[in-house]
């Protein structure tokens, strides 16, 4: 069970990658949008996103880059359905 910081990380991310399992992008093109405290927050999330599941990691040369699993996009679609 996902709780509200959770949801609304993974449904930034859905919103970034357009829902798509290949696009991979930075934690700060999705976190943007979490301010001050929350951004600690959002952070946390993230990681419990990729303990669950969610999102994995994915290295690049530059930075880490994260994308959706196969079931982080089933989730996704279950919030964009209700």
């Amino acid at each position: 069970m996902l709780n509200e910081i959770e949801i609304a990380v993974l449904i930034s991310i859905c919103h970034k990658t357009k829902m798509s399992k290949k696009v991979h992008i930075p934690k700060q093109y999705f976190l943007n949008r979490f301010k001050g405290r929350k951004r600690v927050y959002a952070e946390k999330a993230l990681l419990s996103l990729i303990k669950k599941g969610y999102v994995i990691k994915h290295p690049t040369r530059g930075e880490m880059t994260y994308q959706l699993t196969d079931f982080g996009r089933k989730e996704c679609m279950k919030f964009a359905g209700s």
